[in-house]
Formats: C-alpha cells, structure tokens, sequence
C-alpha cells in the first residue's frame, strides 16, 4: 500500500516523481518523471516577492522582468541547471526573445507564462522549506 512518503515533490534537482498504487487487480503507476527544456530548466528559484515582482514587470514590459530574473542566477539563485552562467545566458535569450516577439503578441503571452512560473517555482520552494521547518522542530 503506498503510504504519503511515496511521494515526492518536485524540486530544482530533479524531476517530479510520484509513486501511486492503485490496487492489486488494477495496473499501477510506479513513477511520473517531468521533463522540460533548458530555457524552462534556467527558470531561478527567487525570493516570492522578487518573483512577483518580476512577474508584474512581465506583464507591463515583455522581457523585463526575465531580464532581473537572469540577474538573480548571478546572486545565487538556484536553477535546475549547473553552470550559473548558462543559465544566465538563457535566461537572458529568453528575454530578448520576448521583448523581439512582442510585436506579434507571442512575446506578451510568453512573458506571461513565464512570470507565472517564477511565481510557482518560489512558492513551491517556499512551501517545501516550510514543510522542513515544521518536521524539524
């Protein structure tokens, strides 16, 4: 029988993996790995209010805020790739891929997105911290 630890939650190392049981008659589902690309995968883990922020530039001003996003990769923001510098470099071509495709409103709409997921990502880690806090004490 699966228990809650059999779940794992996403994080900036690794794919998402959940093991689930159904029952012993029916097909069961071990894992589900997450896969994304690199300019996904250079997405920072910020502060939530520096990633609010940086989604509200987003959407007044296409690549703005991607533009301080890649500016917090050389702060110390942690991202599922390696190398800081490559993730800037993405971070930074996403950004003016954004800003180039704005006139044909797919800029905008990727801006968006992408501000949305600096939201979800700092909330995420935020929530997993949180989580460690309340099993530590």
């Amino acid at each position: 029988m699966a228990t809650p630890q059999d779940d794992v939650k996403t994080s900036l190392t690794g794919p998402q993996r959940k093991n689930v049981h159904i029952s012993d008659e029916k097909a069961e589902i071990i894992e589900i790995a997450e896969k994304h690309g690199p300019l996904y995968n250079a997405i920072p883990c910020m502060p939530l209010p520096v990633a609010v922020m940086c989604c509200v530039l987003n959407i007044i001003i296409p690549g703005l805020g991607t533009i301080i996003s890649a500016f917090s990769v050389l702060c110390g923001a942690k991202t599922r790739i390696d190398k800081p510098i490559k993730a800037f470099g993405l971070n930074i071509l996403s950004a003016l891929l954004q800003m180039a495709s704005f006139i044909i409103i797919v800029g905008w709409v990727w801006s968006i997105i992408w501000g949305m997921n600096f939201v979800q990502i700092a909330k995420d880690d935020s929530e997993e911290r949180d989580g460690r806090e309340t099993t530590m004490v």
